[in-house]
């Protein structure tokens, strides 16, 4: 399970905001495999280098597993000859203690969840990944066994509600890692999808949902992302506290998870992501003037458009768009647009601004025009010392206000804050669509 604590960042809070808890999972009931050693920055960029076509934003560098030796993290994976993948599904047996004496659940309901989460990842995966359903355990290559009982609590004493006890099992089986490729032999012969917590038992949206989770580290995800909002990340729901999934009645893989799943597929079987010890801290580079992207980033959703800097990662999110100067699995340089239904500043201020102060030290407010409309920016340092923010508040004129918030270092504001001040200067804003937030 992932240790407590997220990255920080406006991209990781807005994950946070979304996802409440999610289905936790543990390698094995008795011994999880270590965790491969944290992946950098400066490794994932190497490695996108040499493999340009990697759809982003992803989780790519903890999809990966050690070698024997430790001297290398390679991608694992079905070869694509063992596709479609045979599947047996074993039927639960639902304890009658578990049951609401006014709504049983059937064995049919959780069986027919593990179904629609294989088809999901099909769907989802177009077509890279396929499976078949057989009867006999003894044709299947991966068996999902459904047991109708409370697994327990994981070392931190959050429930736990699938394992895959092979999820770290991938055989090298030769090769040179400074060639990039090793050769490997990737196996999961079971899952273990729990019903039941310590509340009791799980609805079948629920339980598609810990289907889907435990069927991507079938497929070769040795790890956990570390984005709230994703499938694969790791932290087990509370339901003691009424939490549910975010995502329930909708189970689904996010962007980063099908992002992810899809270049897992389409790189080599074997590649090597990185190799030897981890290497030292490096500076950040310093961004120079700055630049915008020749294009604008284009919401029709929500009545905008602007330039963001150029090279950054853009990472649409469900009230605006959210870009960085680097990944949204570590600590990057951000500037996100959010819309938010209101006619004034002030309205906006009379139910925000508190938040806002509670955040750390406020600037005085300067007033300006953004796009044309009458807009306001502060700046924020918070109370750790950690971040330094920018926000500029910019009234539509049709019931909308837009809310740019840069974020980066402190020590680093002086080099940022010139690109975050081009890019919402570049910011144009049309006319409301029909529902827009």
């Amino acid at each position: 399970m992932r240790p407590q604590g997220a990255p920080r960042g406006p991209a990781a809070r807005l994950a946070l905001a979304a996802a409440v808890a999610l289905p936790g999972c543990a390698a094995t009931p008795e011994a999880p495999p270590a965790p491969a050693r944290a992946p950098t920055l400066a490794e994932y960029r190497a490695f996108r280098a040499g493999h340009p076509d990697l759809l982003e934003p992803n989780y790519l560098p903890f999809m990966t597993h050690p070698t024997p030796a430790g001297d290398a993290q390679v991608f694992c994976r079905w070869p694509d000859a063992a596709m479609p993948l045979a599947v047996h599904i074993v039927a639960p047996e639902i304890a009658e203690s578990l049951q609401d004496e006014f709504a049983p659940r059937a064995p049919s309901d959780y069986v027919r969840a593990v179904e629609r989460a294989l088809g999901t990842w099909e769907a989802e995966l177009e077509g890279r990944v396929r499976f078949r359903r057989v009867e006999d355990p003894r044709d299947a290559r991966i068996v999902l066994r459904l047991v109708g009982e409370q697994a327990g609590a994981s070392d931190d004493q959050r429930d736990v509600l699938g394992e895959t006890p092979d999820a770290s099992r991938c055989r090298i089986e030769g090769g040179d890692a400074a060639a990039g490729v090793l050769r490997v032999d990737f196996e999961v012969r079971e899952s273990r999808l729990y019903l039941a917590d310590g509340v009791g038992l799980l609805a079948p949206d629920l339980f598609e949902w810990v289907a889907l989770h435990e069927i991507g580290h079938a497929l070769g995800m040795r790890g956990h992302s570390p984005v709230p909002a994703d499938l694969m990340y790791a932290v087990a729901r509370d339901r003691t506290l009424g939490v549910e999934s975010h995502r329930i009645g909708v189970p689904g893989l996010a962007p980063e998870d099908v992002n992810s799943f899809v270049s897992l597929y389409e790189l080599p079987n074997g590649a090597v992501f990185a190799g030897g010890a981890a290497p030292g801290p490096v500076p950040p580079a310093l961004p120079g003037p700055p630049e915008l992207a020749i294009g604008p980033y284009v919401d029709a959703r929500l009545g905008f458009e602007f330039r963001p800097p150029r090279g950054w990662m853009r990472v649409p999110t469900s009230q605006g768009v959210a870009v960085l100067d680097g990944v949204t699995w570590e600590p990057s340089p951000s500037l996100q647009i959010v819309v938010h239904r209101y006619d004034t500043i002030e309205e906006f201020l009379a139910r925000y601004g508190s938040w806002y102060r509670r955040r750390g030290r406020v600037s005085l407010p300067e007033r300006l025009d953004v796009a044309g409309r009458r807009a306001l920016r502060v700046s924020i340092a918070d109370r750790e010392g950690l971040a330094w923010e920018e926000v500029t508040l910019i009234e539509s004129g049709d019931g909308r206000i837009l809310v740019a918030t840069g974020e980066c270092p402190p020590e680093l504001a002086g080099e940022y804050r010139p690109w975050f001040r081009a890019a919402v200067a570049s910011l144009e804003i049309s006319g409301a669509p029909p529902g827009a937030r």
